[in-house]
């Protein structure tokens, strides 16, 4: 199952407190809507799904007069950069189940990982088979 949420537009302008600082997954996608990373903010997540999705987005420049950074702020894999424009979250505490949930059900689906979850060091994790595909599933 996928992040149901619909897409938002990122605007570098949002009010950070909008995102919640929660545990959970989340989906970066470009302008035509096409998922480019499923993301998981876990227990180790600075800010958690607000700092995964700044981190992704944003940069250092854009919050130095908050009092909060991602220390990756900005260092977004190749597949993103440039290219993001639309994200979705799920807040879940069992974001990591969930996480490989959602990407089981992409590869299900698609026959492949988004491109950047490949780029990613963590790597994808084991993922499961559902045997089946969804009917018209979403970009």
């Amino acid at each position: 199952m996928r992040v149901r949420k619909p897409w938002t537009e990122w605007d570098d302008t949002i009010d950070y407190r909008e995102i919640p600082g929660a545990m959970g997954i989340f989906e970066i996608a470009d302008a035509d809507k096409q998922t480019l990373y499923i993301g998981k903010a876990g227990g180790r997540s600075p800010f958690g799904i607000r700092g995964e999705l700044f981190r992704h987005f944003s940069t250092a420049e854009r919050l130095a007069n908050e009092n909060w950074t991602h220390p990756q702020m900005g260092q977004s894999l190749p597949s993103i950069q440039g290219k993001a424009r639309y994200y979705r979250y799920e807040v879940n505490h069992q974001y990591y189940s969930r996480w490989i949930e959602a990407l089981s059900r992409f590869q299900e689906d698609w026959e492949r990982l988004p491109p950047a979850n490949l780029e990613d060091p963590e790597g994808p994790p084991p993922l499961g088979r559902y045997h089946w595909k969804s009917i018209n599933p979403e970009p």
